[in-house]
């Protein structure tokens, strides 16, 4: 067989990586909304910087002026065509009041206070629509999982296919460091394959003769022959992509506070002016009521305070994506966490050692990470990794040979030692005595690996391990929990090592053993009972159920990219402990929105008052609205500095 196969996986996933950007975006760049954002915003800086008092008091020169209305114009018209399209629909969205917004600035001569409000909402667009795009490439990232070509055995011979000649029914063959491009059942061999990034199990599986095996999944060590029963789409990997398309698909809009004040709001300022231009017959009145209703301080109640939010956020770690998240999130009652990868650190630790015999157990843990020096099994690095730690002395073996599936056999110190579990001892003609094997069952019925050491034909120890378990995850439970939120844990993972972390951080609603599409299904039973889901998770398994809650968390490092690319939120430091910080900010994020928008409602009430009698003209109107917009972004400001110091 030729030995370029993993070569060809390697440059697969180079090729996803290196993909370039303008290539992945051209869609979103392309967008007649990109464009115009953009170039409005080119204007608007070439004004600025043609006549920066135009910024501040108004009064600008004529070259500025025509920058200004250009800029105003031009942005302001994608706004009111956007508008144009709310009011054909009856859907009355904050288009609507900015469209009067700008209409009414350039009325009267306010042109850059006309072309910043169309850049900033323009803007808020632009960014709304690149996170949809990233989104969508984060999907395309899931093919990253795939190999370029497989292996196939066809009437005797090896063969280098590609991928997608591959059909239901061919043999594959898969070797160590490769990655499984097909749904299917083992025939022969014998391997340990990871099969973290679809089932969110912590530790490699051992697969054997009549296992299924998923497309995606990291053969560690060992060969084996798969029977192909499901490519592309029909795999659990595709079916995973499936799941997050209908999930954004169908996952409804949140409405954002200042539209539904809008729906009330902007046919009484059409009804306003109307009848005050009737009453009076003064058309400047009525052009005066225009102005005051003109919503520029409503319209900053909203994003001062969001933006606020999303900078203490990401001054404490954590990127949100979007505003509308911030309302989402503080209506959240229920809290999923994936297990592996998420409450735990997603690799093993050697928990304990028990000596058999008479040596000590650093004799043992430096006789056993000699033996595991160059082994690549996550088990015996964790061992290395411990001896380490402890400074002791790792001679190179003098032999090694890894037998995949079973352990590994080496010689230190011209002594041969074996270290497998249990049964793979007894398969080396090995003898395990009853009591050994019943410690070593009553060890893994509380979810922890157990390895054996025999040294000269000998059992000699028992190495103890454990997905860690994050040193915060039992004090974040605690707060949420405090917080009047319920937690509970999915994941793939079995059902021992689920309610030893459960038991351990104190969550008593846990679900195990789920594959993806499970995970959906609970996320959308709990949805379906009026409760609001956050779904915090790492791994690629993870990417529908973080597309169907209602607010999505991914760890940003150990995340992957799919998970990172369809959340909501990324915790930039894996850091669990932001989460309660995170509750309680989108939380006074949303107060403090209320308050502003009742000032705002306020300011509006004693300029209508001021209005009716002829007491304010267009320009006092448009002074007392630049003048009432201060309050509300300094109280809007002051969430920045809410919460723990950074």
């Amino acid at each position: 067989m030729p030995d370029n196969n993993n070569n060809d996986t390697v440059t697969g996933a180079a090729a996803c990586k290196s993909s370039h950007w303008l290539h992945r975006y051209r869609s979103f760049l392309v967008d007649p909304g990109t464009l115009i954002t953009l170039s409005c915003g080119i204007l608007l800086i070439l004004a600025v910087i043609s006549d920066p008092g135009g910024l501040y008091h108004g009064e600008v020169h004529e070259g500025g002026s025509i920058l200004y209305l250009a800029a105003a114009l031009l942005g302001s018209s994608y706004i009111w065509w956007s508008a144009l399209q709310d009011i054909r629909e009856r859907d009355f969205t904050a288009d609507i009041p900015v469209s009067i917004a700008t209409m009414a600035a350039i009325t009267i001569g306010e042109y850059a206070a006309a072309a910043v409000v169309a850049v900033l909402l323009l803007l808020g667009g632009l960014l709304e629509e690149f996170v949809a795009a990233r989104a969508n490439q984060s999907l395309e990232s899931l093919s990253c999982l795939l190999p370029d070509s497989v292996t196939v055995r066809r009437e005797g011979r090896d063969l280098t296919v590609c991928l997608e000649e591959v059909r239901a029914g061919d043999m594959l063959l898969v070797r160590s460091g490769e990655r499984i491009a097909v749904d299917g059942e083992v025939v022969s061999g014998v391997a340990s394959v990871s099969q973290a990034a679809i089932t969110g199990e912590s530790l490699a599986v051992e697969k054997k003769a009549g296992d299924k095996v998923f497309a995606g999944t990291l053969l560690e060590v060992g060969a084996i022959e798969v029977l192909v029963t499901g490519i592309g789409s029909e795999t659990t990997l595709g079916q995973i992509r499936t799941l997050i398309e209908e999930a954004q698909a169908h996952k409804p809009p949140i409405e954002r506070l200042l539209n539904r004040y809008a729906k009330i709001y902007m046919p009484t300022a059409l009804i306003a002016g109307a009848l005050l231009w009737w009453w009076s017959g003064d058309i400047m009145r009525a052009i005066t009521m225009l102005i005051v209703f003109c919503p520029c301080v409503i319209v900053l109640a909203t994003p001062t305070a969001l933006v606020a939010a999303i900078g203490n956020a990401a001054m404490r770690g954590s990127l949100i994506k979007k505003g509308a998240t911030i309302e989402a999130l503080s209506n959240v009652d229920t809290v999923i966490f994936d297990k592996t990868g998420t409450l735990t650190a997603g690799k093993p630790k050697l928990l304990q050692i028990e000596a058999l015999g008479d040596n000590s157990q650093d004799e043992l843990l430096e006789k056993a990470a000699r033996g595991e020096k160059f082994s690549e099994h996550p088990l015996g690095r964790a061992m290395v990794d411990e001896a380490k730690s402890r400074d002791l002395d790792l001679v190179d073996p003098q032999f090694f040979e890894p037998l995949p599936g079973l352990g590994i056999r080496a010689n230190v110190d011209g002594q041969e030692i074996f270290l497998g579990r249990t049964s793979s001892l007894e398969r080396e003609g090995i003898f395990v005595g009853q009591d050994i094997k019943e410690r070593a069952e009553s060890l893994e019925a509380t979810g922890c690996s157990v390895i054996l050491l025999a040294a000269g034909g000998r059992t000699e120890g028992l190495f103890v391990f454990e997905d860690e378990l994050r040193p915060e995850s039992h004090n974040v439970v605690q707060k949420l929990d405090e917080l009047g939120l319920d937690v509970v844990i999915v994941t793939g993972d079995n059902r021992a090592s689920t309610e030893r972390v459960a038991s351990r951080i104190g969550v008593r609603e846990l679900f195990f053993e789920k594959m993806p599409q499970e995970k959906v299904q609970i996320v959308k039973e709990l949805q379906s009972k009026g409760r609001k889901v956050a779904f915090v998770g790492e791994g690629v398994n993870d990417g529908p159920a973080l597309a169907q809650a209602d607010v999505g968390i991914a760890m940003g490092i150990a995340g992957t990219d799919v998970a990172m690319e369809t959340a909501d939120i990324g915790l930039l430091s894996d850091d669990l402990s932001k989460m309660p910080h995170l509750i309680k900010v989108s939380r006074k994020a949303i107060k403090t929105i209320k308050h502003n928008l009742a000032f705002s409602l306020g300011v509006l009430a004693v300029a209508v008052a001021l209005t009716v009698p002829g007491i304010l003209t267009p320009v006092s109107g448009a002074l007392l609205h630049e003048l009432s917009s201060i309050p509300v972004i300094l109280n809007s400001m002051r969430l920045i500095a809410y919460g723990p110091k950074v």
